[in-house]
C-alpha cells in the first residue's frame, strides 16, 4: 500500500474484509478504478490488527468468516471510541434476515448484497466516505473545544482538573437518575466545557484571591453567556448549550444569567450544577482550603433549604458518592503548590 494513498491523495481508504480471495480482488478492481486506496484483510482478526494501526475511511465487511465473524468484528469496532462512528458496510450473500437484524442492532451502517456492481457500489462508498470525513471534522472541532476548556482550567492551578471531575460526577448522576442519549451526553460532554466562557474573563478577576467588587462579580457572571455565544453556531454541540448557559441558575430564580426558576431550569443544567458546586467545594481554592465531603453535603443541603439547588438531585448525589471513593484516580486533585 502506497503511504501517499493512505495519507489522503486518493478518493478514500477502504478496508475490504472477506475470506474469499475472488471477492476481495473484484472489490479492489472496482474501487481502484474510482480512485480509492484499497487494503485487504482475509479474516476478522487481521482486520482488527490493521485498524489498530491505521483507521480507514470505510470498512466493507463480510458477515460469515472463519475465526471472528463479521458480527464480532462489528461489535469490537463499535466498542472502540476511535471507531464507534466508522462506516461499516456488511457484504451480504447468504445472510439471513435474523443476521441482518442482528447487524443493525450492533451498529452496521449499510448493507451491500452479493453479487454487486460498480453502479451500486461506488455511489454508496462515495457518500459514506464523505460522511466519515465530515464526522472526523466535527469530532476534531469538539476536541478543540474540550482542549480549550482544559486550558482555561489550567489558568488557575487550584481549578486544574475541575471540568473533568464535573463531567465525571454529572455523568454518574445523570446515569443514576436515568438520563440517556443526548441528555446524558449533554452532562458528560457539557461538563467538560461548562466553563468555556471564562476565556473572556480577565486573569486579574478570575484569579483574584480577595473579595470581588460588584463590577468584577458582574464580569464573572458573564461567563455562561459567553460560553453559549462561543458554541451556539456549532450545531453538533447545541445539545450542551443548556448546560453551558444555565449551570449557575438557582431554583428560586436568584441565579444567572437568565434568572430561571424551578423546572424552567433544564434538568441537564440542574444535574451539572450539583456536580459543579460539589467539586468546587471539595477542592482547594486560592481563598480557602478544600472542604470534606461531609461538610460540603451539609452546606449544599442548607442551600437546598434556601431554595437554590434541586434537593432530589442532591439526595441522588449521595448515592453516587457511595460508588466513588475519595481516592478514586479519576477525581484525585492535582497537587497544588502554594506560593
Amino acid at each position: 500500500m502506497n503511504p501517499d494513498e493512505l495519507s489522503g491523495n486518493s478518493a478514500g481508504h477502504v478496508l475490504v474484509v472477506d475470506d474469499d480471495d475472488q471477492v476481495r480482488r473484484l472489490l479492489r478492481a472496482l474501487l481502484q478504478r474510482s480512485g480509492y486506496a484499497v487494503e485487504e484483510a482475509r479474516s476478522g482478526e487481521a482486520a482488527l490488527e490493521i485498524v489498530a494501526t491505521r483507521i480507514p475511511d470505510i470498512i466493507l465487511l463480510d458477515i460469515q468468516m472463519p475465526g471472528l465473524s463479521g458480527h464480532e468484528v462489528l461489535v469490537a469496532l463499535r466498542a472502540d471510541p476511535r471507531t464507534r462512528l466508522l462506516p461499516v458496510v456488511m457484504l451480504t450473500g447468504a445472510a439471513t434476515r435474523v443476521e441482518k437484524l442482528k447487524a443493525i442492532e450492533e451498529g452496521v451502517t449499510d448493507f451491500i448484497p452479493k453479487p454487486f456492481s460498480a453502479e451500486e457500489l461506488t455511489p454508496r462508498i462515495k457518500s459514506l466516505v464523505q460522511l466519515k470525513r465530515f464526522t472526523d471534522a466535527l469530532e476534531s472541532a469538539e476536541n478543540i473545544i474540550v482542549a480549550l476548556a482544559n486550558t482555561i482550567d489550567a489558568r488557575d492551578p487550584y481549578t486544574a482538573g475541575h471540568s473533568a471531575r464535573v463531567s465525571l460526577y454529572a455523568g454518574l448522576l445523570g446515569e443514576r437518575i436515568g438520563l440517556k442519549g443526548e441528555s446524558l451526553a449533554a452532562v458528560q460532554r457539557g461538563g467538560l466545557f461548562h466553563d468555556l466562557g471564562k476565556i473572556a474573563i480577565r486573569d486579574a478577576v478570575l484569579l483574584k484571591a480577595g473579595r470581588l467588587t460588584d463590577l468584577e462579580m458582574a464580569e464573572i457572571r458573564r461567563h455562561p453567556a459567553e460560553g453559549r455565544r462561543l458554541l451556539e453556531n456549532l450545531n453538533t454541540l447545541r445539545y450542551a448549550l443548556d448546560v453551558v448557559n444555565h449551570h449557575h441558575e438557582r431554583l428560586d430564580g436568584s441565579g444567572y444569567p437568565a434568572g430561571l426558576a424551578g423546572d424552567h431550569i433544564p434538568l441537564v443544567a440542574r444535574v451539572t450544577t450539583i456536580a459543579d458546586i460539589f467539586d468546587a467545594l471539595t477542592t482547594a481554592r486560592v481563598y480557602r482550603v478544600a472542604l470534606s465531603r461531609e461538610e460540603t453535603m451539609r452546606i449544599m443541603a442548607d442551600e437546598v433549604k434556601k431554595g437554590w439547588w434541586d434537593g432530589g438531585l442532591l439526595d441522588e448525589m449521595r448515592g453516587v458518592l457511595e460508588t466513588v471513593p475519595e481516592d478514586d484516580p479519576r477525581i484525585v486533585a492535582i497537587p497544588v503548590h502554594l506560593p
